[in-house]
């Protein structure tokens, strides 16, 4: 529910090459105007919103400010989607695209093409292990994917860490380059072709002694029951514990019951956030009131 560590901005880019990456991956590099003030956090999963041009447009126009509200005040309805920054340097953007059946963002994507035009702000990120962290765990399907591979890599030498990887198709296992101590689990499942096994994976780990930190991203509903797991069964701390939410399998149906009670159930997470918990607090809080809703 909470955006932690957010900054608005919003830039055009253009796309300078696609790349195949697996039967399921296509990676579009942008070039973002060098002057254009819009700068990366470094933190491994951020993300950022892609505006996709409205029917008849080469590219959505530069926002405007109305209000302290930035955004296109035009009344065009644009299609905008979350996606995270796989890599972000000498003025270059790469987004991994999941390609799958469905959707604006997948169908653009497989015809990206030089010189194609997206609208993007952002960024905001969910991902902070704490200082004193000794192991960490990443768990993550297909879109989570992205995100998990750019934390790997940048974490120190030295340090100890496993991941959990689900993917559509044994070709989807892309390499993981780090100078860390990391094992990779790769599992071939879920990503809407079939039931997740995530959970049953970061059951079956057996963590390491002493302070860690698990990040989780993937589909929403396998990533409730890992926080279910984590906080209710092994008391995880919740300042080392950050799941993210990607996508949901059955988004238009939740999408359809979530707006008839939104109005409640955002009220009730005001109320908690009113009380001063910390980020990750509160994004457990969310998901327990969605969850109680049936959602």
């Amino acid at each position: 529910m909470s955006n932690r560590r957010g900054a608005p901005g919003y830039v055009t880019v253009r796309v300078a090459e696609a790349i195949r990456l697996s039967p399921s991956m296509i990676r579009v590099v942008f070039d973002v105007p060098a002057t254009c003030g819009f700068e990366s956090s470094g933190v491994p999963d951020e993300i950022v919103q892609l505006y996709f041009p409205a029917a008849g447009e080469d590219a959505p126009p530069e926002m405007t400010s109305k209000g302290g509200v930035l955004a296109h005040h035009d009344g065009v309805l644009r299609e905008c989607r979350n996606y995270t920054v796989r890599r972000w340097e000498s003025g270059r953007i790469w987004i991994d695209f999941v390609d799958h059946v469905g959707g604006i963002a997948a169908e653009w994507a497989r015809s990206a093409a030089p010189g194609r035009q997206l609208g993007m702000s952002g960024t905001r990120s969910w991902y902070e292990p704490p200082g004193d962290t000794d192991w960490m765990l990443f768990i993550a399907d297909l879109p989570g994917l992205p995100a998990m591979l750019r934390a790997i890599e940048q974490l120190p030498a030295g340090r100890n860490a496993h991941a959990i990887a689900e993917v559509a198709h044994r070709d989807d296992m892309l390499e993981v380059r780090t100078s860390a101590e990391v094992t990779v689990d790769w599992l071939i499942a879920g990503n809407g072709r079939g039931a997740s096994e995530l959970a049953d994976a970061a059951r079956a780990y057996a963590m390491p002694p002493g302070p860690g930190y698990i990040w989780f991203g993937g589909e929403a509903s396998a990533g409730r029951a890992v926080r279910k797991y984590l906080r209710g069964e092994m008391s995880f701390p919740a300042d080392r514990l950050a799941i993210v939410g990607y996508w949901r399998d059955d988004k238009e149906v939740w999408l359809e019951r979530y707006e008839r009670v939104a109005d409640s159930l955002l009220g009730d997470y005001e109320r908690i956030a009113a009380t001063g918990v910390g980020d990750a607090e509160a994004e457990i809080a969310w998901d327990e009131i969605l969850e109680r809703a049936g959602l």
